[in-house]
């Protein structure tokens, strides 16, 4: 089930597999909309652009104060 707690907290932890868990269940209702033939690759195009838009936003993140501060001194 798609609950931004658990995805915020697989993306704090570097989880991935959560990540792609969490989503799975979304993916597969939505998949019913294309032909079978062209399922699996979409599933793993889907897959892909979930985990390179995860990775962007973990690279994203503000420094905390202290990190600011340090960056700031040095």
């Amino acid at each position: 089930m798609l609950n931004s707690s658990n995805l915020l907290e697989a993306v704090e932890n570097g989880d991935l597999i959560q990540i792609l868990s969490i989503f799975e269940p979304t993916i597969k209702k939505n998949l019913r909309n294309t032909t079978y033939q062209e399922r699996s690759d979409l599933e793993q195009e889907i897959a892909i652009k979930i985990l390179e838009k995860m990775v962007k936003f973990k690279a994203l993140e503000a420094p905390s104060f202290f990190e600011f501060i340090d960056c700031e001194k040095g």
